[in-house]
């Protein structure tokens, strides 16, 4: 039999599951042609047995770019050739079609689902188009809104920002968003985060005992990883029959440091405290008040842009304790309670509310004329947060004046905290 008819009919019978591409036998060279094919698949092509493959007015799709790119087959990509590309999973840079005969092809290639970080580029060298992607970082043309020009804002004054640099290194939407979610710039709540833990150590502090009449002051340093906080607080305290009240006046100084954020704030606020004994059960009740001015720059909410917001804060705190174990000068007096925070920050309100057990030991006696005093406390609260305090001062008898020192560390829902705290008063 004629050879050329034998490698004729030797080429039907290999590309038989694949007949609507035309093959044409030149000499003992199979030549595959794929030819206004709309939408072909790639496995479609490459199952056929072709020495050389020669593409035109096709459109073809690739489900694994991988098995594209390892195709060592010799193909020639003529005009109009379209490619949709359904994922890049397996994808590396690379070659993305050899032998090209036209550069159309550089604005013919979709690929579907490629994230919104990520860019196309294409380049030409020699008879080879090389498909990469670029991580785009300029969010004018990542969000293509007043959000890119917000954040290309920020990086113009300031090309530090912790959030752009965390968001630069992202590698989805996914992080991108955690990261823009978890920043003031886009979620002013957080500006209130430093507050929440003044508060809470104000809240959690039964140290300061206002079962007698006169004014004091007192200083203290909250401090963790993240917050440093000068605080002060002015304060009277009288009775009236049986019940004991505080009414003082705080202001609080403070910074905010995480992977972030970075700002600071002024605080400044009323808190009243009241206390009441019925034999040997007490009631003790905090209420107070904070407004704090913020220094920050560019937030973004409702496509506004803010700066230097102010906050509010209201607090509440409400125990019921019992003297159980009452010798001389020594008592323990286990508790129970809630305390309820409500944060508000540019028109976002948070409120947080949650129960609290613990137990107070005092000691005290007096020598010399000297009243010395001891206190330790100790809470937990059903969110798991708790507190340890250890209080130690001294009151002169005759002159009514005195001075304690006290420690507490607490943990709240951002970090482990330490307040240090020095106190003076004089008595009526």
């Amino acid at each position: 039999m004629n050879k050329y008819l034998m490698l004729l009919l030797l080429a039907f019978v290999t590309i038989g599951a694949f007949a609507d591409v035309p093959v044409e036998v030149d000499g003992a060279l199979h030549i595959a042609k794929v030819n206004n094919f709309d939408r072909i698949n790639f496995n479609e092509i490459k199952g056929t047995d072709a020495d050389k493959y020669e593409i035109s007015n096709s459109s073809i799709v690739i489900n694994d770019m991988a098995d594209w790119q390892n195709w060592s087959a010799d193909v020639d990509v003529k005009e109009n050739v379209q490619l949709y590309i359904n994922h890049i999973n397996n994808w590396k840079d690379g070659d993305l079609v050899a032998h090209i005969t036209s550069t159309d092809l550089l604005n013919d290639v979709t690929i579907k689902d490629v994230d919104g970080l990520y860019r196309t580029l294409f380049e030409s060298e020699y008879e080879n188009v090389k498909l990469y992607l670029v991580r785009e970082t300029n969010y004018t043309k990542v969000f293509n809104n007043s959000r890119g020009k917000f954040l290309e804002s920020i990086r113009q004054n300031n090309p530090n920002d912790k959030m752009l640099l965390a968001m630069d290194r992202a590698t989805n939407m996914n992080e991108v968003n955690s990261v823009m979610n978890s920043s003031y710039h886009f979620n002013p709540m957080i500006l209130m985060n430093p507050m929440k833990t003044i508060n809470r150590s104000n809240l959690s502090d039964f140290l300061t005992d206002i079962t007698d009449s006169g004014f004091g002051a007192n200083v203290d340093y909250v401090l963790s990883d993240k917050i440093n906080n000068f605080g002060a607080n002015i304060y009277t305290k009288n009775k009236y029959k049986d019940l004991y009240f505080l009414v003082g006046v705080n202001l609080n100084s403070f910074s905010y440091n995480d992977n972030l954020n970075d700002f600071t704030g002024f605080a400044y606020g009323l808190n009243v405290r009241a206390k009441q004994y019925i034999d040997r059960l007490w009631l003790d009740g905090m209420i107070g008040i904070n407004r704090t001015n913020f220094k920050t720059n560019d937030i973004y909410i409702n496509e506004n842009i803010s700066n230097n917001p102010n906050g509010m804060s209201e607090y509440v705190r409400f125990s019921v304790g019992y003297d159980c174990a009452k010798i001389s000068e020594f008592a323990i007096s286990p508790f129970v309670g809630f305390m309820v925070q409500r944060n508000s920050v540019m028109d976002l309100v948070d409120t947080d509310i949650n129960l609290h057990t613990g137990a107070i030991a005092r000691y005290d006696f007096v020598m010399d004329g000297i009243k010395y005093e001891y206190a330790a406390n100790v809470s937990v609260d059903e969110q798991g947060d708790w507190n340890i305090g250890l209080k130690i001062g001294f009151l002169s008898v005759v002159d009514k004046a005195g001075a304690f020192a006290s420690v507490n560390a607490f943990k709240d829902e951002f970090a482990t905290n330490y307040k240090f705290s020095l106190n003076a008063n004089i008595q009526f």
